[in-house]
């Protein structure tokens, strides 16, 4: 029996890779909102003068951390949309 295209599973060959959805991977959805709160409290802490030795750098660390955050979740959106 032939399958449509709308009965197809994500590894199904007859199916163009380009139209193929991604399957929830907790690494690639969850983790850029992890970087992101986590950048976020290391900038806040730092604000604040609570984080360790007081140094600028858990500041930078935190801003880097959150900015990396954001472009993982829309390049993971990005790959998502065309099929990778």
């Amino acid at each position: 029996m032939l399958a449509s295209m709308s009965e197809s599973s994500d590894g199904d060959e007859s199916v163009p890779r380009r139209f193929r959805r991604l399957r929830f991977n907790p690494l690639r959805d969850v983790m850029p909102w992890v970087a992101v709160v986590v950048g976020l409290f290391l900038v806040v802490r730092a604000a604040l003068g609570r984080s360790p030795g007081d140094d600028p750098v858990w500041l930078v660390m935190g801003l880097v951390l959150a900015a990396v955050g954001i472009v993982v979740f829309f390049v993971d959106r990005w790959q998502a949309r065309r099929g990778h």
